[in-house]
């Protein structure tokens, strides 16, 4: 099943996420599927943002704040069956909206041309500073190695077709 969220609608699936996620804490014997939360333009949405002084309050998990409930989603939901595929315009942005625990949860990460000390932050090496046009850097934390490819190379044939049929099963 896929839901489609609007920026309005994500304080209700966050609380849904949330309550889950407790529930499956609570009864770690359940079979439950797995569950993906795909975030295009992470910081488009402000109710996401990560408030760090909220999350030292007595009731952080109780508030209903997004926020919050996006960075226990990632920091603990992997071993519940929870996944978080995320995408983010700048550094910045990420430190603005993920904590530090947060963000060391990402095991891959994909980074584009930026500062020596940005790449150097998110993947530990400079060397997405040295990238040039239509080039990225695949980075597996969990393994320790980085990838340069070319995102943008047009799908053969092929395998677009699979794609067609597939789509069309739908």
């Amino acid at each position: 099943e896929v839901k489609l969220v609007r920026a309005s609608e994500v304080d209700e699936v966050m609380t849904t996420l949330a309550a889950e996620q407790s529930q499956r804490a609570d009864d770690p014997g359940a079979a439950s599927p797995e569950t993906y939360l795909l975030i295009h333009g992470l910081q488009r949405n402000k109710k996401l943002r990560f408030d760090e002084e909220m999350s030292f309050s007595l009731d952080a998990g109780a508030g209903g704040n997004p926020g919050l409930q996006l960075n226990k989603l990632i920091c603990e939901g992997a071993s519940l069956g929870f996944h978080v595929i995320a995408n983010c315009d700048t550094y910045n942005n990420v430190m603005r909206f993920l904590s530090r625990k947060a963000l060391s949860e990402f095991e891959m990460r994909v980074v584009f041309q930026m500062s020596a000390n940005d790449s150097a932050s998110l993947i530990d090496s400079p060397q997405a500073n040295n990238l040039g046009l239509h080039r990225a850097i695949l980075f597996n934390g969990q393994e320790g190695w980085l990838e340069t490819f070319r995102p943008y190379a047009l799908p053969d044939g092929e395998w677009l077709a699979e794609v067609v049929a597939k789509l069309a099963k739908w």
